[in-house]
């Protein structure tokens, strides 16, 4: 009986670790496309954010927050707010454990809430800016061009007017938008993930009376926005 429990434990940790997974640009749309139906306009900018957010790795864990969170997923979701461990408002109801597979159902059903949270109060159109992968290097991008390696047949609904020169050059980052996941050994280029707060809400604490005027949640983002 003993040694069936240790065979049950090893065959679940197995399957536990097969379960992570590191996509490649084109097969990680062509899932979000197909299997959870995400129009094309949509799944640009989650490829883009998901590149420079985990260098699409799944079980991405980014330990180098300042205040001791953590980051966790394709898309990077901090466990003090969205995602649950001992401590946490866990807004998505979830263990942030279930971030760190390959099946992707949890991950955009809680983004679909920071997206809400976000545009309810900074304004409808703002929901992706709560992830600095997509201000830094997404948002001013021709994400046509960047996505022309997987889409050999584009859809006219989902072309969008090409930018010119000058507008489609990324923006100049700080230093600390620079910083990189040090436990990926990766360095500040272009293809490595940002260490950021921005999903991790905080109370406002210089006008405590007007707070829910602003933001009936209580609740603002780190993030600077530019």
């Amino acid at each position: 009986m003993r040694n069936l429990l240790c065979i049950v434990i090893l065959v679940s940790a197995v399957t536990t670790d097969t379960l992570a997974k590191r996509f490649e640009k084109c097969e990680l749309a062509t899932v979000l496309e197909n299997k959870h139906k995400m129009p094309r306009e949509e799944v640009k900018n989650w490829v883009c954010i998901a590149q420079y957010e985990s260098t699409f790795n799944t079980e991405a864990i980014n330990h180098a927050n300042w205040d001791g969170s953590k980051d966790y997923g394709l898309f990077q979701l901090n466990n003090k707010y969205w995602c649950g461990e001992e401590s946490g408002k866990n807004e998505c109801n979830m263990p942030c454990s279930a971030l760190l597979d390959d099946d992707l159902t949890d991950d955009l059903a809680c983004i679909k809430k920071i997206i809400r949270d976000t545009e309810r109060w900074k304004g409808k159109g703002t929901g992706l800016t709560a992830w600095v992968a997509y201000v830094n290097r997404c948002q001013n991008r021709n994400l046509d061009d960047y996505m022309a390696e997987c889409w050999s047949d584009p859809i006219d609904s989902n072309i969008i007017n090409t930018k010119d020169e000058e507008s489609t050059q990324e923006p100049e980052e700080s230093t600390q938008e620079q910083e990189t996941v040090t436990e990926n050994g990766g360095s500040n280029n272009e293809d490595s993930p940002i260490i950021n707060l921005v999903r991790v809400p905080i109370m406002l604490q210089r006008f405590p009376y007007f707070q829910h005027l602003i933001n009936p949640y209580g609740y603002i983002y780190q993030q600077k926005y530019q």
